[in-house]
């Protein structure tokens, strides 16, 4: 799984003119972008067997709602993202999510940037199937 996979994930369950992978275009008003994290969790543990008889890995993702003037539509839309991936189990590069394991109760409150645009950050481990 890649991190393209999850934005193309999240790009079919929520609605956003503009996505993006490593970096947004600050000069857009409303736009997501979807990165590796920062600490990347923990390698998976290999299986007694090799490689082969590990069945799943992880990756962590940090995600930027980079949306509009006002403050509730940029929260609303993060809680979009948000909904999108707590407590699902889909299918995500061809790769079954086996959990989701966000890193906060809500997403966070990032400010905004030199043009006055709201943005929240998401973080989270994804589990999935080899």
């Amino acid at each position: 799984m890649m991190i393209k996979d999850i934005k193309n994930y999240l790009k079919s369950v929520v609605d956003c003119p503009n996505w993006y992978v490593g970096r947004i275009d600050g000069k857009k008003d409303q736009c997501i972008g979807v990165y590796p994290a920062r600490s990347q969790p923990k390698p998976v543990p290999i299986a007694i067997g090799g490689v082969e008889n590990t069945t799943y890995n992880k990756l962590g993702v940090e995600i930027l709602i980079h949306w509009g003037d006002a403050p509730t539509d940029a929260e609303e839309k993060a809680q979009a993202v948000y909904n999108a991936l707590y407590g699902q189990n889909p299918e995500i590069g061809g790769k079954r999510v086996i959990k989701i394991d966000l890193n906060t109760s809500c997403p966070v409150y990032a400010g905004v940037d030199e043009n006055g645009i709201y943005e929240f950050v998401l973080g989270a481990v994804i589990y999935y199937e080899r």
